[in-house]
Protein backbone atom coordinates (compact mmCIF):
# COMPACT_ATOMS: atom_id res chain seq x y z
CA UNK A 1 0.00 0.00 0.00
CA UNK A 2 1.49 3.18 -1.16
CA UNK A 3 2.06 5.55 1.98
CA UNK A 4 0.27 8.80 2.85
CA UNK A 5 0.19 11.19 5.45
CA UNK A 6 -2.94 13.75 5.67
CA UNK A 7 -1.97 17.34 7.80
CA UNK A 8 -2.99 20.23 9.04
CA UNK A 9 -2.03 22.94 10.91
CA UNK A 10 -2.73 26.01 13.34
CA UNK A 11 -0.92 28.68 12.62
CA UNK A 12 -0.69 32.24 14.99
CA UNK A 13 -2.61 35.05 12.17
CA UNK A 14 -0.03 37.53 12.83
CA UNK A 15 3.56 35.96 14.01
CA UNK A 16 2.80 33.42 11.65
CA UNK A 17 4.36 30.82 14.44
CA UNK A 18 3.00 27.29 14.11
CA UNK A 19 0.99 26.60 17.04
CA UNK A 20 -0.25 22.94 16.31
CA UNK A 21 0.48 20.30 13.53
CA UNK A 22 -1.62 17.37 13.15
CA UNK A 23 -1.26 14.34 11.07
CA UNK A 24 -2.70 10.62 10.31
CA UNK A 25 -1.17 8.17 8.23
CA UNK A 26 -3.06 5.03 6.45
CA UNK A 27 -1.69 3.14 9.02
CA UNK A 28 -3.54 4.41 11.50
CA UNK A 29 -0.99 6.23 13.61
CA UNK A 30 -1.21 9.97 14.34
CA UNK A 31 0.38 12.94 15.39
CA UNK A 32 -0.40 15.64 17.27
CA UNK A 33 2.23 18.54 18.20
CA UNK A 34 3.81 21.50 17.41
CA UNK A 35 7.20 20.00 17.70
CA UNK A 36 8.40 19.94 13.93
CA UNK A 37 11.95 17.77 14.22
CA UNK A 38 9.46 15.18 15.62
CA UNK A 39 6.82 15.85 13.05
CA UNK A 40 9.73 15.46 10.26
CA UNK A 41 10.32 11.71 11.87
CA UNK A 42 6.07 11.28 11.88
CA UNK A 43 6.81 11.79 8.24
CA UNK A 44 9.37 9.03 7.86
CA UNK A 45 8.38 6.66 5.47
CA UNK A 46 5.92 8.42 3.71
CA UNK A 47 5.60 9.16 -0.27
CA UNK A 48 2.73 11.17 -0.43
CA UNK A 49 1.25 14.01 1.89
CA UNK A 50 -2.58 15.31 1.79
CA UNK A 51 -4.58 18.45 2.77
CA UNK A 52 -7.10 20.39 2.35
CA UNK A 53 -5.84 23.51 0.95
CA UNK A 54 -2.11 22.54 1.85
CA UNK A 55 -0.99 24.10 -1.56
CA UNK A 56 -2.15 27.87 -0.77
CA UNK A 57 -1.56 27.48 3.25
CA UNK A 58 -0.49 24.37 5.12
CA UNK A 59 2.84 24.21 2.80
CA UNK A 60 4.40 27.47 3.55
CA UNK A 61 4.77 26.86 6.86
CA UNK A 62 5.70 22.77 7.05
CA UNK A 63 7.12 23.05 3.43
CA UNK A 64 10.38 22.28 4.39
CA UNK A 65 9.74 19.79 7.01
CA UNK A 66 7.94 17.67 4.11
CA UNK A 67 11.22 18.07 2.21
CA UNK A 68 13.83 17.49 4.76
CA UNK A 69 11.48 13.80 5.55
CA UNK A 70 12.25 13.27 1.62
CA UNK A 71 9.31 13.72 0.26
CA UNK A 72 8.91 14.96 -2.94
CA UNK A 73 7.12 18.21 -3.42
CA UNK A 74 5.52 17.47 -6.26
CA UNK A 75 3.96 14.71 -4.24
CA UNK A 76 1.77 16.81 -2.62
CA UNK A 77 -2.41 16.01 -2.98
CA UNK A 78 -4.71 18.95 -2.20
CA UNK A 79 -8.33 17.76 -1.38
CA UNK A 80 -9.59 21.41 -2.41
CA UNK A 81 -9.10 21.46 -5.84
CA UNK A 82 -10.75 18.18 -6.12
CA UNK A 83 -13.71 18.19 -4.37
CA UNK A 84 -15.56 20.66 -7.25
CA UNK A 85 -14.48 18.13 -9.83
CA UNK A 86 -15.95 15.33 -8.45
CA UNK A 87 -18.52 16.19 -6.59
CA UNK A 88 -20.41 19.58 -8.82
CA UNK A 89 -23.63 18.64 -6.91
CA UNK A 90 -22.22 19.48 -3.39
CA UNK A 91 -19.00 20.47 -3.52
CA UNK A 92 -16.33 20.15 -0.11
CA UNK A 93 -15.01 23.29 -0.27
CA UNK A 94 -14.80 23.65 2.90
CA UNK A 95 -13.79 20.86 6.01
CA UNK A 96 -17.19 20.68 8.37
CA UNK A 97 -16.16 21.46 11.74
CA UNK A 98 -18.97 19.98 13.56
CA UNK A 99 -16.53 19.58 16.43
CA UNK A 100 -15.88 23.06 17.82
CA UNK A 101 -18.18 24.44 19.82
CA UNK A 102 -17.62 27.82 19.71
CA UNK A 103 -16.75 29.83 15.95
CA UNK A 104 -13.94 31.32 17.35
CA UNK A 105 -12.01 28.08 19.30
CA UNK A 106 -9.01 26.95 17.61
CA UNK A 107 -9.21 24.31 14.91
CA UNK A 108 -8.09 20.93 16.03
CA UNK A 109 -5.50 20.26 13.25
CA UNK A 110 -5.35 16.15 13.90
CA UNK A 111 -9.28 16.12 13.44
CA UNK A 112 -9.03 18.45 10.35
CA UNK A 113 -6.41 16.02 9.17
CA UNK A 114 -8.64 12.95 9.98
CA UNK A 115 -11.46 14.70 7.80
CA UNK A 116 -9.10 15.04 5.54
CA UNK A 117 -8.65 11.85 4.99
CA UNK A 118 -12.67 10.69 4.94
CA UNK A 119 -12.82 13.21 2.11
CA UNK A 120 -9.79 11.84 0.40
CA UNK A 121 -11.19 8.64 0.43
CA UNK A 122 -14.30 10.17 -0.67
CA UNK A 123 -13.19 11.37 -3.99
CA UNK A 124 -11.15 8.14 -4.93
CA UNK A 125 -14.37 6.95 -5.02
CA UNK A 126 -15.70 9.36 -6.50
CA UNK A 127 -13.29 9.71 -9.35
CA UNK A 128 -13.88 5.31 -9.56
CA UNK A 129 -17.03 5.70 -10.26
CA UNK A 130 -17.10 8.51 -12.81
CA UNK A 131 -17.75 7.11 -16.26
CA UNK A 132 -14.46 6.00 -18.32
CA UNK A 133 -14.32 8.69 -20.44
CA UNK A 134 -14.78 11.63 -18.27
CA UNK A 135 -11.57 10.07 -16.65
CA UNK A 136 -9.93 10.11 -19.39
CA UNK A 137 -10.72 13.71 -19.85
CA UNK A 138 -10.09 14.86 -16.29
CA UNK A 139 -6.67 13.06 -16.50
CA UNK A 140 -5.81 14.15 -20.08
CA UNK A 141 -6.36 17.67 -18.94
CA UNK A 142 -5.01 17.87 -15.59
CA UNK A 143 -2.09 14.81 -14.99
CA UNK A 144 0.42 17.58 -15.62
CA UNK A 145 -0.89 20.30 -13.15
CA UNK A 146 0.62 20.65 -9.90
CA UNK A 147 -2.75 20.56 -8.11
CA UNK A 148 -3.92 17.61 -9.33
CA UNK A 149 -0.62 15.04 -10.40
CA UNK A 150 -0.06 13.99 -7.34
CA UNK A 151 -3.59 12.60 -7.04
CA UNK A 152 -3.21 10.78 -10.00
CA UNK A 153 0.14 9.12 -9.11
CA UNK A 154 -1.16 8.30 -6.37
CA UNK A 155 -3.77 5.98 -7.80
CA UNK A 156 -1.77 5.08 -10.26
CA UNK A 157 -4.07 6.21 -13.09
CA UNK A 158 -3.10 5.42 -16.41
CA UNK A 159 -4.62 6.62 -19.77
CA UNK A 160 -6.44 3.35 -21.40
CA UNK A 161 -4.49 1.80 -23.84
CA UNK A 162 -7.55 1.60 -27.00
CA UNK A 163 -8.13 5.31 -26.02
CA UNK A 164 -4.36 5.93 -27.01
CA UNK A 165 -4.26 3.83 -29.75
CA UNK A 166 -7.39 5.01 -31.59
CA UNK A 167 -6.67 9.16 -30.74
CA UNK A 168 -2.85 9.28 -31.18
CA UNK A 169 -1.85 10.51 -27.64
CA UNK A 170 1.49 9.36 -28.27
CA UNK A 171 1.72 12.22 -30.52
CA UNK A 172 2.55 14.62 -28.03
CA UNK A 173 2.54 17.40 -31.28
CA UNK A 174 -1.06 16.10 -31.38
CA UNK A 175 -2.04 16.36 -28.14
CA UNK A 176 -4.75 18.69 -27.72
CA UNK A 177 -6.11 17.91 -30.93
CA UNK A 178 -6.91 14.19 -29.28
CA UNK A 179 -8.24 15.81 -26.18
CA UNK A 180 -10.59 17.79 -28.41
CA UNK A 181 -12.03 14.48 -30.43
CA UNK A 182 -12.82 13.00 -27.33
CA UNK A 183 -14.68 15.72 -25.72
CA UNK A 184 -16.60 16.46 -28.59
CA UNK A 185 -17.17 12.88 -29.05
CA UNK A 186 -18.50 13.05 -25.27
CA UNK A 187 -20.30 15.96 -24.80
CA UNK A 188 -22.06 15.75 -28.71
CA UNK A 189 -24.81 17.59 -28.79
CA UNK A 190 -24.35 18.80 -25.32
CA UNK A 191 -21.91 21.73 -26.06
CA UNK A 192 -21.59 24.40 -28.95
CA UNK A 193 -20.20 22.49 -31.62
CA UNK A 194 -18.12 25.64 -32.57
CA UNK A 195 -16.73 26.28 -29.48
CA UNK A 196 -13.33 26.93 -29.39
CA UNK A 197 -11.92 23.59 -27.96
CA UNK A 198 -8.52 23.68 -28.87
CA UNK A 199 -7.81 27.17 -27.27
CA UNK A 200 -9.30 26.76 -24.02
CA UNK A 201 -7.56 23.23 -23.52
CA UNK A 202 -3.86 25.26 -24.16
CA UNK A 203 -4.81 28.08 -21.98
CA UNK A 204 -7.46 26.99 -19.62
CA UNK A 205 -7.52 23.28 -18.84
CA UNK A 206 -8.66 23.38 -15.29
CA UNK A 207 -11.46 25.64 -15.86
CA UNK A 208 -12.36 23.58 -18.87
CA UNK A 209 -11.99 20.44 -16.40
CA UNK A 210 -14.59 21.88 -13.56
CA UNK A 211 -16.79 22.98 -16.65
CA UNK A 212 -17.05 19.64 -17.73
CA UNK A 213 -18.00 18.52 -14.38
CA UNK A 214 -20.89 20.81 -13.95
CA UNK A 215 -22.11 19.90 -17.66
CA UNK A 216 -21.94 16.27 -17.32
CA UNK A 217 -23.40 16.43 -13.91
CA UNK A 218 -26.74 18.82 -15.71
CA UNK A 219 -26.83 15.87 -18.41
CA UNK A 220 -26.68 12.73 -15.93
CA UNK A 221 -29.22 13.81 -13.19
CA UNK A 222 -30.53 17.06 -14.64
CA UNK A 223 -29.66 18.29 -11.08
CA UNK A 224 -30.72 22.05 -10.45
CA UNK A 225 -27.99 21.81 -7.66
CA UNK A 226 -24.49 21.71 -9.26
CA UNK A 227 -22.73 24.71 -8.13
CA UNK A 228 -19.03 26.02 -8.68
CA UNK A 229 -17.85 27.53 -5.29
CA UNK A 230 -16.97 30.67 -5.00
CA UNK A 231 -13.44 30.39 -4.87
CA UNK A 232 -13.32 28.40 -7.74
CA UNK A 233 -14.93 31.62 -9.10
CA UNK A 234 -12.55 33.72 -7.86
CA UNK A 235 -9.03 31.72 -8.24
CA UNK A 236 -10.27 30.82 -11.81
CA UNK A 237 -12.60 33.44 -12.95
CA UNK A 238 -12.63 32.19 -16.56
CA UNK A 239 -14.57 29.55 -15.30
CA UNK A 240 -17.77 31.53 -16.07
CA UNK A 241 -16.68 32.72 -19.25
CA UNK A 242 -15.88 29.19 -20.66
CA UNK A 243 -19.40 27.49 -19.49
CA UNK A 244 -20.92 30.68 -21.38
CA UNK A 245 -18.74 29.86 -24.57
CA UNK A 246 -20.00 26.38 -24.12
CA UNK A 247 -23.39 26.39 -23.44
CA UNK A 248 -25.13 29.43 -22.94
CA UNK A 249 -24.05 31.94 -26.23
CA UNK A 250 -25.75 30.93 -29.23
CA UNK A 251 -23.46 30.12 -32.58
CA UNK A 252 -23.85 32.25 -35.43
CA UNK A 253 -23.21 29.34 -37.47
CA UNK A 254 -25.94 27.47 -36.01
CA UNK A 255 -25.24 23.80 -34.53
CA UNK A 256 -27.53 20.93 -33.42
CA UNK A 257 -26.88 21.93 -29.53
CA UNK A 258 -27.29 25.50 -29.87
CA UNK A 259 -30.04 24.95 -32.21
CA UNK A 260 -32.01 22.92 -30.05
CA UNK A 261 -31.15 24.46 -26.65
CA UNK A 262 -31.13 28.17 -27.10
CA UNK A 263 -33.88 28.39 -29.30
CA UNK A 264 -35.74 30.97 -28.37
CA UNK A 265 -39.32 29.59 -29.49
CA UNK A 266 -39.03 26.26 -28.49
CA UNK A 267 -37.70 27.53 -25.23
CA UNK A 268 -41.15 29.87 -24.91
CA UNK A 269 -43.53 27.26 -25.97
CA UNK A 270 -41.02 24.40 -23.44
CA UNK A 271 -42.01 26.29 -20.58
CA UNK A 272 -44.28 29.13 -20.97
CA UNK A 273 -46.66 26.66 -23.18
CA UNK A 274 -46.95 29.58 -26.07
CA UNK A 275 -46.74 28.83 -29.72
CA UNK A 276 -45.50 32.52 -30.62
CA UNK A 277 -44.63 35.39 -28.84
CA UNK A 278 -47.00 38.76 -29.25
CA UNK A 279 -46.34 41.71 -31.69
CA UNK A 280 -47.15 45.45 -31.38
CA UNK A 281 -47.72 47.35 -35.09
CA UNK A 282 -46.52 44.11 -36.76
CA UNK A 283 -43.37 44.56 -34.46
CA UNK A 284 -42.18 41.45 -32.55
CA UNK A 285 -40.96 43.57 -30.03
CA UNK A 286 -41.27 40.29 -27.46
CA UNK A 287 -39.30 38.04 -29.86
CA UNK A 288 -36.48 41.11 -30.40
CA UNK A 289 -36.15 41.67 -26.70
CA UNK A 290 -35.57 37.76 -25.90
CA UNK A 291 -33.61 37.08 -28.65
CA UNK A 292 -31.17 39.83 -27.77
CA UNK A 293 -30.90 38.60 -24.14
CA UNK A 294 -30.38 34.97 -24.85
CA UNK A 295 -27.47 36.03 -27.02
CA UNK A 296 -26.13 37.41 -23.78
CA UNK A 297 -26.51 41.19 -25.29
CA UNK A 298 -27.12 44.90 -23.15
CA UNK A 299 -30.53 45.83 -23.53
CA UNK A 300 -33.55 48.26 -22.56
CA UNK A 301 -37.08 47.42 -23.48
CA UNK A 302 -39.69 49.89 -22.94
CA UNK A 303 -43.15 47.92 -22.75
CA UNK A 304 -46.33 49.42 -21.98
CA UNK A 305 -48.45 48.47 -18.97
CA UNK A 306 -49.72 44.84 -19.53
CA UNK A 307 -47.68 44.44 -22.82
CA UNK A 308 -45.84 40.88 -21.92
CA UNK A 309 -42.62 42.25 -20.25
CA UNK A 310 -42.37 39.43 -17.89
CA UNK A 311 -41.80 36.89 -20.81
CA UNK A 312 -38.33 38.85 -21.88
CA UNK A 313 -36.87 38.01 -19.13
CA UNK A 314 -38.43 34.81 -17.71
CA UNK A 315 -37.62 32.92 -20.98
CA UNK A 316 -33.78 34.08 -21.58
CA UNK A 317 -33.96 33.20 -17.04
CA UNK A 318 -35.05 30.15 -17.83
CA UNK A 319 -33.19 28.83 -20.87
CA UNK A 320 -29.82 29.85 -18.54
CA UNK A 321 -31.17 27.85 -15.74
CA UNK A 322 -31.42 24.73 -17.87
CA UNK A 323 -28.22 25.27 -20.00
CA UNK A 324 -25.53 26.69 -17.16
CA UNK A 325 -27.90 26.77 -13.99
CA UNK A 326 -27.66 30.47 -14.65
CA UNK A 327 -29.56 32.88 -11.64
CA UNK A 328 -31.44 35.58 -13.14
CA UNK A 329 -32.32 38.46 -10.85
CA UNK A 330 -34.80 40.13 -11.23
CA UNK A 331 -35.19 43.85 -9.42
CA UNK A 332 -39.04 44.85 -9.12
CA UNK A 333 -40.99 47.88 -7.22
CA UNK A 334 -43.81 46.52 -6.44
CA UNK A 335 -44.09 43.22 -3.98
CA UNK A 336 -47.51 42.41 -5.31
CA UNK A 337 -46.43 41.87 -8.58
CA UNK A 338 -43.46 39.67 -7.40
CA UNK A 339 -46.01 37.54 -5.82
CA UNK A 340 -47.67 37.52 -8.80
CA UNK A 341 -45.04 36.92 -11.32
CA UNK A 342 -43.68 33.43 -8.90
CA UNK A 343 -47.42 32.57 -8.51
CA UNK A 344 -47.42 32.66 -12.36
CA UNK A 345 -44.70 30.42 -13.01
CA UNK A 346 -45.41 27.68 -10.35
CA UNK A 347 -48.52 27.59 -12.50
CA UNK A 348 -46.89 26.44 -15.47
CA UNK A 349 -44.91 23.76 -13.13
CA UNK A 350 -41.88 26.31 -12.78
CA UNK A 351 -40.69 26.13 -8.80
CA UNK A 352 -36.97 27.37 -8.93
CA UNK A 353 -38.47 31.33 -8.70
CA UNK A 354 -38.65 32.74 -5.60
CA UNK A 355 -39.68 36.56 -4.56
CA UNK A 356 -37.08 38.11 -1.23
CA UNK A 357 -39.07 41.71 0.18
CA UNK A 358 -39.51 43.17 3.46
CA UNK A 359 -42.78 40.99 4.23
CA UNK A 360 -40.55 37.82 4.74
CA UNK A 361 -39.72 37.35 7.84
CA UNK A 362 -36.02 36.14 8.85
CA UNK A 363 -36.22 32.15 8.20
CA UNK A 364 -38.13 32.73 5.16
CA UNK A 365 -36.04 34.97 3.62
CA UNK A 366 -32.47 32.67 4.82
CA UNK A 367 -34.45 29.82 3.09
Amino acid sequence: MTSIAFVDTEIEPKSHKILNIGGTKNDGTSFHKASVPEFVQFLNGVQFICGHNILNHDIKYIGKAIDDAGINLSNIIDTLYLSPLLFPTKPYHKLLKDDKLQSDERNNPLNDSIKAKELFDDEITAFKQTEKTLQQIFYLLLAEKKEFQAFFQFIDYKQEKESRNFFGFMDFNNKTTNIEKIIRQKFENEICEHADLTKIISTYPIELAYCLSLISSFIRSNSAYSITPPWVLKNYPEVEQIMLRLRNKPCVWGCDYCNKALDIHAGLKRFLGFDSFRTYGNEPLQEKAVKVAVDNKSILAVFPTGGGKSITFQVPALMSGESVNGLTVVISPLQSLMKDQVDNLEKNGITQAVTINGLLDPVERAK
